[in-house]
């Protein structure tokens, strides 16, 4: 059995492809399974990833159908043989200790879930900047997830992390399938926070996230309502699982507003109006049954939610006033 299966969802991918793959390939723990799943490439993306497997017999391909990168990578969990599940975008950059370190980290505290920082990487500038995912949540040693829920406000960042295998099928922890969609990374984390007893976060950043690829859903406006899918799916799992829903409802709605903030200030100036209805319609459900409570208003002034939904159009004005940054997945 492999350490570690890396599930590598592939979509039109050749520009930054080959430094994915090198990096990958380069780990310092040897003992990976690498995943390479061709979600219907029109470019030459699996060209090259089956020039890579002639080199290294750890590379397995599959190679289907557009599907999304739900599906994708749910099908790259369903085959992966490791002790642990990474997910890994074939436009960033590993460094070559990621996988070594974080595995040593698993074992040593008997852990389902160890991440570790990452840059965010400009490569047509050369610059980096270190995210402030672990000083942000305060925590450097294994803990719950519970008892600082700050980690559920961090960046999704499932490509920063690994995932005990048995804990992911144990716990029927999956992404949204949604066709076509994006930000699947949301549920998927949001769910595995709340189900995992403990986990560890690495101050390290072991990962170069691109911020500067042209293909990124974070770039397409076209998705906006994919947002709401995933917190659609969130709610689905917290009733089916009342004892987390009583904990975790008021940070899934902090999240959730704080998403379609982020959301609709990225939009367009012509696709805001079509978007704000969805989300004020959203909270004035909320807020008018009570769901918003002191927990809510100690991270969203509460003025604030009355504007937005009371007078969609002041609030859409005032939003210029706004600077907020929702991480999202990149790829489409």
């Amino acid at each position: 059995m492999a350490k570690i299966s890396v599930i590598i969802p592939i979509y039109n991918s050749e520009r930054f492809l080959r430094e994915a793959l090198d990096s990958v390939i380069s780990q310092t723990l040897p003992d990976i399974e690498i995943i390479c799943i061709n979600d219907g490439s029109t470019d030459n993306s699996l060209e090259i990833v089956n020039q890579y497997a002639l080199k290294d017999e750890r590379i397995k391909i599959i190679d289907k159908p557009n599907e999304g990168y739900g599906k994708t990578i749910n099908r790259g969990l369903d085959e992966a043989k490791g002790e642990f599940a990474a997910v890994f975008e074939p436009d960033d950059i590993l460094d070559k200790t990621i996988y070594e370190k974080l595995y040593a980290i698993a074992k040593k505290e008997n852990l389902d879930v160890v991440k570790c920082n990452f840059y965010n990487y400009w490569s047509l500038k050369n610059k980096k900047k270190k995210s402030g995912l672990v000083s942000k949540c305060a925590k450097k040693q294994a803990f719950c997830p519970k008892d600082n829920l700050k980690i559920f406000t961090a960046h999704a960042s499932i490509w920063a992390g690994i995932y005990r295998k048995s804990f992911l099928d144990k716990n029927n922890i999956r992404l949204l399938e949604t066709e076509g969609a994006s930000y699947q990374d949301m549920s998927f984390t949001f769910k595995v926070l709340a189900t995992v007893d403990k986990m560890y976060l690495l101050d390290e950043a072991l990962l170069y996230y691109r911020q500067d690829n042209p293909n990124s859903s974070v770039n397409n406006p076209k998705k906006m309502y994919c947002v709401c899918d995933e917190y659609e799916e969130i709610g689905r799992f917290l009733d089916e699982n009342p004892e987390k829903k009583e904990i975790f409802t008021p940070q899934k709605l902090i999240n959730q507003y704080r998403a379609y903030l982020w959301n609709l200030k990225r939009l367009s100036d012509d696709l805001k109006p079509e978007f704000l209805p969805r989300f004020s319609n959203e909270f004035q459900f909320y807020y008018y049954k009570g769901e918003l409570t002191k927990e809510f208003f100690k991270s969203i002034k509460k003025r604030d939610l009355e504007l937005l939904v009371e007078d969609k159009e002041k609030f859409l004005k005032k939003l210029e006033g706004y600077c907020f940054f929702w991480g999202g997945r990149k790829n489409g």
